[in-house]
């Protein structure tokens, strides 16, 4: 199986593809992730700002990843060292991924659950091969969800309770059948149901050869489920939990959300049909929320407080609202950061409406310091302040997010 490999702001054009259909079959769905357009009297897809992975007709996928421009570098090297930092991302993030409306009972009993444990770090791995790891590895530690389910029968022999009316209903004239009444475990669950479509929809339509981790064969009796059902499983799955105990509902409700995940970043095409294994993810939605859990690890010894996108009212008439991608709070200083995925190496680089953007920011929150915070392969660039040519009270800073190591390169 071909995989065809492609970053960020990068073009596709038929002769991209082994087989030409597969570039045919991509005009036709209208992903979010590409523009369509014509130059040189050909069609061409322009990568817009998503990662993933998106099978092919023929059986092949393209792999979308993230682009940081490097100078002298191989192709084969670029891909290696993206992999292996887009993995860590990914690991921190996936949570986050998930659908805003997730059920209320989600944030009331099951507050931050840990992420399923990754597998090692390897570049050698595509996307999809690496997903596919992370799937089983959690799976592995997965308890399956079982719940009594009464059975009533009419066989030669009893097993369970007798049914004594239905009994005399149904059996006077054959008294050698007995009506009774059964209690057995099943596996067929919400949660199963999650986990069997995931693994039918997602993680084995993905695999180039089958399944490394056979099922075993009571997973034959779980059914898979509708597209359109996904939100109402998830919940019914998150009210199986409830009677587990905690630690259990804790660790399946970790791997649970992980399914729902992989499910819900499926992508139709423009028909709304589901017909490969389509896994993509909005990379500065990503960026940012990445930023935000490694900002929080970062200051957890400093008594912050964060907040991920905290509302402030901005004009009365209209109800207009701003809302910084970080708030971060202490007893004496109060920090507004705004997080941009785009390269902003040195001051040229910084766009007037992001310097607008963020002055707002630092006036309506009345903040002491304003970050812009950019991503940066270098582990050698740090911190540096943004000076204007009016003093401002805030203080304002460029601060690069270095992405293999995951952290801020701070000035302190």
């Amino acid at each position: 199986m071909k995989t065809i490999i492609t970053f960020e702001h990068s073009y596709l054009t038929a002769a991209d593809f082994n087989d030409g259909q597969d570039f045919d079959w991509l005009i036709e769905q209208n992903f979010d992730v590409f523009r369509i357009e014509r130059k040189q009297q050909q069609w061409q897809l322009k990568v817009r700002h998503y990662i993933g992975v998106i099978g092919l007709p023929s059986g092949g996928q393209v792999e979308i990843l993230p682009k940081l421009a490097q100078a002298q570098i191989t192709h084969a090297d670029e891909v290696a060292q993206t992999r292996q930092w887009v993995q860590q991302m990914l690991t921190a993030v996936w949570q986050a991924l998930l659908p805003k409306s997730l059920p209320n009972l989600a944030n009331q009993r099951l507050i931050n659950p840990l992420a399923p444990n990754p597998p090692p770090i390897n570049h050698s791995l595509s996307l999809s091969e690496w997903l596919q790891a992370y799937f089983w590895q959690g799976f592995a530690q997965y308890v399956p969800n079982q719940q009594y389910q009464q059975f009533e029968q009419n066989q030669l022999y009893l097993q369970g309770k007798l049914l004594i009316k239905q009994q005399l209903q149904h059996n006077c004239h054959q008294p050698h059948k007995f009506y009774h009444q059964s209690e057995n475990f099943v596996m067929d669950t919400a949660g199963n149901r999650l986990v069997k479509t995931t693994i039918e929809r997602v993680i084995g339509s993905m695999a180039s050869s089958p399944l490394s981790s056979p099922l075993l064969p009571q997973w034959q009796a779980v059914d898979i489920v509708a597209r359109d059902l996904y939100d109402i499983l998830f919940s019914q799955a998150l009210q199986e939990l409830t009677a587990l105990p905690s630690l259990l509902a804790q660790r399946n409700y970790t791997f649970i959300s992980f399914c729902y995940a992989l499910l819900t970043l499926q992508q139709a095409s423009s028909q709304g049909q589901f017909l490969t294994p389509t896994w993509l993810v909005n990379m500065p939605f990503a960026f940012e929320k990445w930023v935000g859990r490694k900002i929080q690890q970062q200051f957890a010894a400093q008594n912050f407080e964060l907040v991920e996108q905290k509302r402030q009212p901005l004009t009365v008439q209209q109800g207009l609202t701003i809302k910084p991608d970080i708030w971060l709070k202490s007893a004496d200083k109060l920090i507004i950061a705004d997080v941009k995925w785009k390269k902003t190496a040195t001051f040229n680089d910084i766009s007037l409406a992001d310097m607008y953007q963020l002055l707002t920011y630092a006036s309506e929150f009345d903040a002491d310091e304003a970050w812009l915070i950019v991503p940066t392969l270098s582990t050698q660039l740090l911190a540096q302040p943004i000076e204007f040519c009016q003093p401002k009270k805030t203080r304002f800073y460029l601060i690069p997010f270095a992405v293999r190591q995951g952290c801020l390169n701070l000035f302190y």
